[in-house]
């Protein structure tokens, strides 16, 4: 599928959608020398063609943004420069202490990704923002910010080399529409202190390009509705954001939510197959992303989600609705002495695809057709042996982490009329250098027989290996009731694993 750089795209978000709101101060003189500051540390080069007074507003023209960035290593090693200029950033004294900021004319610029070995890849920008303002006020300790953005569109038009060498053109549209909301910026020894508190109407995103592989048309729509973005940030004097890692070991932190009330999205391919079509909705969802040097977490949930497929190889369009879905990651950064807590959590509840799909792959109903689950929920402790986001840590051909308990807060797989459920809980003995789990797991299974004997009939699985299935469950596994088994996994010194008092290894 037709791709456009991220750090190129990333970078413009960071600076364009933040630059309606970023650091200043109640005079437009100090609103400048505040901003230059901010794309410094955004890793910016600033070059204004000139800054001068016209009456009460402070005008900064021709103003050019470069941003160079390494992306990736070694033999894949490439360099992302981003170059954008500005006509007019226009800082007008209202004359009551507050300062109203806003761009005149759109927004030009490129962002070129180039290596030692191959062509490079190119991407021209175009952003308008000329309807969006902010009026700063407070005091330089203590800013304030209120954000009016009625509109604010970005176009990147990028071109590729394709799997036969020729140019693969694509293009990307996207417009944030109602942004409005509140900044509060503060400075104190940690750094600058940043408090975002910002709300759009609609975010809408249109993707038209090419199969590099194969040429084919791609063209994507995908739209939110009643965004919000909630967040908290530091940033330390004299860190570069573009230097993740030495941000962090400075105090860098961030901690961020953003949702949204209902989201869209629609496909169109042409593949050698014949064309795809695939289309889908939310109803809302969420994003929380915390990042510090101590530790870091990322959940993203979605409920009421639907996705429908055509391909040329289906007669006819399949569906698909999950209820809730949710992934949650956290776990510790820096290097400590004692363990600090982890999360792992997975969670697709309430997937249900359409009969149509049930009928082609069992029209005779042999197998539970209710919905599907998937619940993998865990709690624990881990020590990072040496700080995650080191230059040393990047080396390393293993995580440099140590397990040092996992607790099963729930197990759960439905599927076909089965279902699996379990809880537990693992200490781990890292004397011998690999973790040794020492603890247990409680399991209970329902409804695998008539599973295994409805794959039978379907002609799926062959009667004796399923037999053989059954008497392994009967060895392994304690009857509680029809089709019900309960089995309790130990976990003991020296690696021995027992099955209900029946060793298994």
């Amino acid at each position: 599928m037709a791709r456009l750089r991220s750090t190129g795209t990333t970078t413009v978000f960071a600076l364009f959608l933040s630059t309606t709101a970023l650091c200043a101060d109640v005079t437009p003189e100090q609103v400048w020398e505040s901003w230059q500051k901010q794309y410094t540390a955004f890793g910016f080069e600033v070059v204004p063609g000139s800054v001068a007074r016209e009456g009460n507003t402070l005008a900064i023209r021709d103003v050019v943004f470069t941003s160079k960035v390494p992306v990736g290593e070694g033999a894949a090693a490439q360099t992302s420069t981003t170059t954008l200029t500005v006509p007019a950033l226009l800082l007008q004294d209202q004359g009551d202490g507050t300062v109203k900021a806003a761009v005149d004319g759109e927004i030009d610029g490129s962002n070129v990704v180039t290596s030692a070995t191959g062509a490079p890849e190119t991407a021209q920008i175009h952003i308008d923002k000329t309807s969006a303002t902010a009026v700063v006020s407070g005091t330089p300790e203590a800013m304030s910010y209120l954000v009016d953005a009625p509109a604010i569109s970005i176009n990147v038009a990028s071109t590729q080399m394709g799997g036969s060498g020729d140019a693969i053109p694509s293009a990307l549209t996207m417009v944030l529409s109602g942004l409005s909301g509140t900044q509060q910026v503060g400075e104190d020894a940690a750094g600058q202190q940043i408090h975002t508190d910002l709300k759009a109407v609609s975010l809408s995103m249109h993707l038209e390009g090419a199969d590099p592989e194969d040429g084919g048309a791609v063209k994507a729509d995908i739209g939110f509705s009643d965004l919000a973005v909630l967040g908290e940030n530091v940033m330390p004097a004299g860190a570069d954001s573009s230097d993740l890692g030495a941000a962090l070991t400075m105090g860098l932190r961030s901690d961020m939510k953003m949702g949204f009330g209902g989201a869209t999205f629609a496909m169109e391919a042409a593949t050698k197959e014949g064309p795809v079509n695939v289309s889908g909705t939310a109803q809302a969802g969420q994003t929380h992303i915390s990042l510090a040097k101590e530790a870091f977490r990322y959940m993203v949930s979605g409920t009421g989600t639907a996705l429908s497929v055509q391909t040329a190889q289906l007669p006819v369009p399949m569906s698909a609705q999950i209820e809730r879905s949710e992934i949650d990651l956290a776990m510790p950064l820096a290097a400590s002495a004692t363990p600090q807590p982890m999360t792992a959590r997975l969670v697709l509840d309430g997937l249900n695809v359409s009969e149509q799909l049930w009928s082609m792959v069992d029209p005779q109903g042999h197998l539970g057709h209710g919905p599907a689950t998937l619940v993998i929920d865990l709690s624990g402790k881990a020590r990072a042996l040496i700080d995650l986001f080191s230059p040393e840590a990047a080396q390393s051909s293993v995580p440099p982490v140590e397990l040092d308990s996992v607790d099963i807060n729930k197990l759960q797989l439905t599927a076909a009329g089965a279902d699996l459920s379990g809880t537990g809980a693992l200490t781990f003995d890292n004397s011998g250098g690999m973790p040794v789990p020492i603890g247990a797991i409680d399991l209970q299974l329902s409804g695998a027989n008539k599973l295994m004997d409805g794959l039978v009939a379907m002609g799926l699985l062959p009667q004796d290996q399923v037999m053989f299935g059954k008497m392994m469950m009967a060895v392994y596994a304690v009857p509680k009731g029809e089709d019900l088994l309960t089995s309790k996994i130990e976990f003991k010194d020296g690696g021995k694993i027992f099955a209900n008092g029946q060793p298994l290894q």
